[in-house]
Formats: structure tokens, C-alpha cells, sequence
């Protein structure tokens, strides 16, 4: 059948989730694999999440509160909003889909910074809708005002995309930063741009001067928050995140959310997460003991790296090893450790390390340190080969 298929559906490079445990155990016939590639909880899940799942797993026949009720309720407390402000979604990705679902249409743009999270690019793709890059500096942050140019220049942009922090990058911008920004785009053709600011890692942020994105909310109508369970809280096998708008940008979302987008086991779940802040304290204390382990040995190894306000570590492994990401990787992987190659950010120098169990921790850097180590012995030889000759 000749079927037609707009190009930017043809074109369209789908995203690559960090390669599977089970299938490095199978492909390499290894019996231990650590995977530090995908951001997750190395804890798990929160115990109470586990033990509501349990608890509703008799319920599965039942269809799920389409409305999410209970959840939106809790959220709406804590975050001190009213219900009609929050969306659920299956993953704040989800909720990304939606936001470009509802504000745009083929040929509207969005505007990013290079390296940012890439489901904003391939969101905005699947829809018709091009993306606008603002560079990056040596720090790997973008300028504010080039950012505000940007969607000045072009009356087609609808909406513009911030992870704060950033993955891969780790990289955030302070208060005064997003405070230069917000007002510049809010002038904008009448402040119709919207703003999305995913705070996916805010629980693991220890910087000052990083905003609490809730103070934001309240003095902008044109900004949407996202946050996600599947970090901190350790839920993303379950897919579930959420945004925080007014009224009326919600209202506009919720007509293209499918019904039954969340299920009844991760509604469960999440709301006995949200009651555990032991685990979450148990959670952050591990990720801020991780960080300061992976940043000594990575010095000790002369490994630069960017700091991180997630929990995960963008380290420049070319300048470290001599080798590209993608194949310190490799050998890391034949080695059972995953890490994560991030070239499809435009960084093929990098690594993306993600913070594990201190165990984890400790032998994914042996495995580094043998592979760096190896990589030296070859160019040591090669140096002693060419000055004989």
C-alpha cells in the first residue's frame, strides 16, 4: 500500500531508553550487571508504594479513577493548588505530549537549549512542530536574553521547554536567571508564549538559589510544571507524573488526555508515596552520598565533569580517557556496568553516570578505573613503539 507518511513522522528519531539489564546479561552472558544509565532509585520503590500495590492488586479488573482523584487531591495539599491545576500523566512525558498536543499546531515551533532533555525535540517532532536550539556555554548553560530573542524573532513559537536541572547535563538556572527570562517572555506577544519548567529531579536539588517552582506559578498564568514520580519516589516502572497549571491551560489539556491514562496500581502507589518522606530523606541522603563518591574518584582518575544537581553525573570522558563515550560504554558494558552514552545530545565526548547503591557505586568505578587504566597502558605503548623507532 502506498500509505502517506508526513516527513516529519519519516524523519523522526525515536527515542532509546538505556539499554536493559536483562538483555546485557543475555547478549554478554554475564550473571551480575549494574545499570547506572537511567536515573532511577537504586533503593526501589517505596515500601509503602509496595504495600499499596498489593493491597489493590485484587482490584484489577476494576477499571481505574479516570479523574485520579485521591492523588490530585493530596497533590493539591502539599502543593498548596487546587485540583482543577493539576494534570496526570503516564510519565510527565505524557504530560509534554499533551502540552504540544493542545498549543500547537504543524509548523508552530518550540524553543529548547541544545542538550536538553530530548522528549521535548521528539515530542514536538511527532506533532508537525520544529524546534529551536539556544548554544550552550562551556558550563553547558544557555543565556537567558539569547533564550527571550529567540522566541521574540519567531512569531510561530508556542511554547518554550526548561528542565531545571537539566538531563543530561546536571546544569540549572539560579532565581535571577528564570526570574530575566519570565519577565522577557511574558512582554512577548502578550504573554501567549508559554513556559514548561520540569522539575523532574527538584527533590535532589541542594543548590540556594534554585527556585521552588510553586513561588514561580503563582506570579506567572502562562507557566506548566511538570514533576514525575519515577526519581526520587522510585515508581517509574510504573509510569507517573503530573503538571501544575491554571485552570484554564488544564481544562485545555485534559480534552486530549485519554481516559484511563493512569492505572489503578500506580495511583495507589503514588499516593503512599507522596505519605513516605523516610524514604524520600533515606533516598536523597544516598544520592548526596553518591555524588561526592563519584566526583573524588572521577578527579582521582582526571575525569572533568560537570556538577549535577540530579542524580546522575555528566562526566567528559574524552578528555579523561582519550576515548569517545559511546566506547568507554562499551567496554563497560562487556564489563557488566551500564552507563549512559549521550552523543544523541550532541555530546559524544560524554557519560552520563547515574548515581547507585554504594556497592554499586564502588564496583561500577573498579570497572572505570580498569577500563581508563587499560586505555593508558595502550597509549603509554604506542608513545614507547614510536620513540624506538
Amino acid at each position: 500500500m502506498a500509505l502517506h507518511v508526513p516527513e516529519y513522522i519519516r524523519t523522526l528519531v525515536p527515542y532509546v531508553p538505556g539499554k536493559p539489564i536483562e538483555e546485557t546479561q543475555r547478549e554478554f552472558n554475564l550473571r551480575k550487571v549494574i545499570k547506572l544509565a537511567s536515573n532511577e532509585n537504586p533503593l526501589g520503590p517505596s515500601p509503602k508504594a509496595l504495600q499499596a500495590i498489593r493491597a489493590h492488586l485484587k482490584e484489577l479488573h476494576r477499571y481505574p479513577d479516570a479523574s485520579g482523584y485521591r492523588l490530585k487531591l493530596m497533590l493539591s495539599k502539599i502543593l498548596q493548588v487546587s485540583t482543577s491545576s493539576l494534570i496526570l500523566g503516564n510519565g510527565s512525558n505524557e504530560v509534554i505530549d499533551h502540552i504540544v498536543r493542545t498549543f500547537c499546531i504543524p509548523g508552530d515551533a518550540a524553543v529548547i537549549s541544545k542538550t536538553a532533555f530530548i522528549a521535548y525535540k521528539i515530542c514536538a517532532q511527532i506533532h508537525g512542530v520544529k524546534t529551536l536550539e539556544v548554544p550552550v556555554n562551556a558550563e553547558l548553560k544557555f543565556d537567558v536574553n539569547e533564550m527571550a530573542a529567540m522566541v521574540k524573532a519567531n512569531d510561530r513559537v508556542r511554547v518554550v521547554f526548561i528542565a531545571n536541572p537539566n538531563n543530561p547535563t546536571g546544569s540549572y538556572l539560579n532565581l535571577s536567571e528564570l526570574n530575566t527570562l519570565l519577565k522577557e517572555i511574558a512582554t512577548i506577544r502578550d504573554g501567549s508564549v508559554l513556559v514548561v519548567l520540569d522539575y523532574a529531579y527538584w527533590e535532589y536539588v541542594t543548590a540556594k538559589d534554585l527556585p521552588d517552582a510553586g513561588e514561580l506559578f503563582k506570579k506567572h498564568s502562562n507557566l506548566i510544571i511538570l514533576r514525575t514520580f519515577s526519581k526520587v519516589y522510585g515508581l517509574a516502572g510504573l509510569r507517573i507524573g503530573y503538571g501544575i497549571a491554571s485552570p484554564e491551560l488544564i481544562a485545555d489539556m485534559e480534552k486530549v488526555r485519554q481516559p484511563f491514562n493512569m492505572n489503578n496500581l500506580s495511583l495507589a502507589a503514588a499516593e503512599c508515596a507522596l505519605s513516605d518522606t523516610q524514604f524520600v530523606k533515606k533516598a536523597k541522603k544516598l544520592n548526596s552520598e553518591g555524588l561526592r563518591f563519584w566526583m573524588k574518584e572521577l578527579s582521582e582518575m582526571d575525569i572533568p565533569f560537570w556538577k549535577s544537581q540530579g542524580n546522575f553525573l555528566l562526566a567528559d570522558i574524552q578528555k579523561g580517557t582519550g576515548m569517545q563515550g559511546v566506547e568507554v560504554y562499551q567496554a563497560c558494558l562487556r564489563k557488566g556496568v551500564i552507563f549512559r552514552p549521550v552523543s544523541n545530545y550532541g555530546l559524544p565526548h560524554a557519560l552520563r553516570i547515574s548515581m547507585g547503591t554504594m556497592p554499586e557505586n564502588r564496583h561500577a568505578v573498579q570497572v572505570l578505573r580498569e577500563v581508563s587504566n587499560k586505555v593508558s597502558q595502550k597509549a603509554g605503548k604506542k608513545k614507547k613503539k614510536r620513540r624506538s623507532s
